[in-house]
């Protein structure tokens, strides 16, 4: 594995120590609650959707075996700003 990328602050402590020591990012992202309003529920999701759709497409440009380790580890930390 190259890299893990954890959605979630809350969840982060709970992943387990990955094999090989791949390159960790959080990319995080509100919680939808189950019992918010519907439509501004929809408008998130869209939005959660395009940015991850974004962030794994910029992820799969890295072009990670010609990168060096900490570049890689700085670009991870970027996306979670997109």
């Amino acid at each position: 594995m190259d890299f893990v990328i954890a959605l979630d602050a809350g969840t982060l402590a709970m992943h387990p120590s990955w094999p090989g020591q791949p390159v960790t990012a959080l990319w995080d992202y509100p919680s939808l609650d189950s019992n918010a309003n519907k439509r501004g529920n929809g408008a998130a999701v869209i939005h959660i959707l395009m940015s991850l759709r974004r962030r794994i497409e910029l992820l799969v440009s890295l072009h990670a075996k010609t990168r060096k380790r900490s570049e890689l580890v700085h670009d991870l930390q970027d996306m979670s700003h997109i």
